[in-house]
């Protein structure tokens, strides 16, 4: 880890200075990802789905709202998928320490998050494990609102992802840093790294929407194979399928497939939405 770290202090590249803080210090912010008029479009349709489908949802958290399986909810989150301003750098740091540097990645979860007043988040390690030599899970939140240090910005303790334990329930740590940023901007993360939500003390909206991504033989949160109409799936792009894990569902038994990846995406079935 440390000799890919050296490797990249001779490179001088923007793309590789990012590569190298978010496996330095676990994180990096990039500005001006998304336009102000793509970002109030993604919050209308947001505010609309998250009426139709709250009530149904088995996931209830009193303290945010959430919007879970974008890609299934609307064709303005298809694209964000394989973002080609965001998904060069999620691959690389996913990619290190796989042979050759170069291995496959999916997408675990896709989800939009709005905290209410009052709340904070436990700082938390989504990957479940920790000293992890390598990252597992890279995420990446792209604010759809502006993150400020009022309305429940994301918080974070960089270079916590290389510590051998977890954080303590609610302690406040000295090098804990409150990420804000203008909307159409991108926080990345190795969700290794301790993160939540800072307190929200006020009323405003902040929306973001996360595209949660693992090294491929790892299980999402969802189970795409069966979330996934269709026409949403004729809709995807070959890199697409392979990202949402269409490829990588595992075999039946060792009589239909011998390899743990297929070579074509595998279409899914059994979809169902209520209504």
């Amino acid at each position: 880890y440390i000799k890919v770290l050296n490797l990249m202090s001779s490179k001088s590249n923007k793309s590789d200075k990012n590569l190298k803080k978010l496996l330095k210090d676990g994180y990096v912010v990039i500005d001006n990802l998304i336009s102000k008029k793509e970002c109030e479009k993604i919050k209308k349709i947001t505010g609309k789905i998250y009426l139709k489908y709250s009530k149904n949802t088995k996931i209830k958290n009193p303290l945010e709202e959430t919007i879970y399986n974008l890609h299934n909810k609307h064709s303005i989150f298809l694209k964000y998928i394989n973002y080609k301003k965001t998904i060069n750098l999620v691959k690389d740091a996913l990619s290190v320490g796989s042979y050759s540097n170069s291995d496959d990645i999916i997408i675990r979860q896709s989800a939009m998050r709005n905290p209410l007043k009052g709340y904070a988040q436990q700082l938390h390690n989504d990957t479940r494990v920790v000293g992890c030599k390598f990252p597992l899970i890279i995420q990446v939140i792209y604010m759809i609102d502006d993150f400020t240090k009022k309305n429940g910005a994301t918080r974070l303790v960089p270079k916590s992802h290389l510590l051998n334990y977890y954080a303590k329930n609610n302690k406040v740590y000295k090098n804990e840093k409150i990420i804000t940023g203008k909307r159409g901007s991108a926080l990345i993360l190795n969700a290794s790294m301790w993160h939540g939500s800072a307190k929200k003390t006020n009323e405003e909206d902040r929306w973001g929407m996360i595209y949660s991504y693992s090294r491929w033989f790892l299980k999402s949160s969802f189970n795409f194979n069966l979330n996934t109409p269709y026409k949403i799936f004729k809709k995807l792009k070959k890199e697409e399928k392979k990202l949402m894990g269409f490829n990588s569902n595992p075999p039946k038994d060792e009589f239909s497939r011998s390899s743990a990846k297929s070579k074509k995406p595998e279409i899914p079935t059994n979809y169902y939405l209520p209504s």
